[in-house]
């Protein structure tokens, strides 16, 4: 099974999803989004693999603003 991680179109959070869905609701402002059209930022192939993958995001982009 694929996860992509995407962002949240309403608050701009971050996602965790698998690509078997069509829709998933945020985590942070619980507004469900239509997968489809949402920019990847990175895929992996476990959950486990996807969370690294969106702590490295976050610290990339809090890294950014220092």
């Amino acid at each position: 099974m694929l996860y992509v991680v995407v962002n949240c179109p309403r608050c701009g959070g971050l996602m965790l999803a698998k690509t078997v869905h069509r829709t998933r609701s945020c985590p942070h402002c619980g507004y469900r989004a239509e997968l489809r059209g949402l920019r990847v930022l990175g895929r992996a192939d476990s959950p486990r693999e996807a969370v690294a993958l969106i702590q490295a995001l976050k610290e990339r982009s809090t890294g950014k603003k220092r």
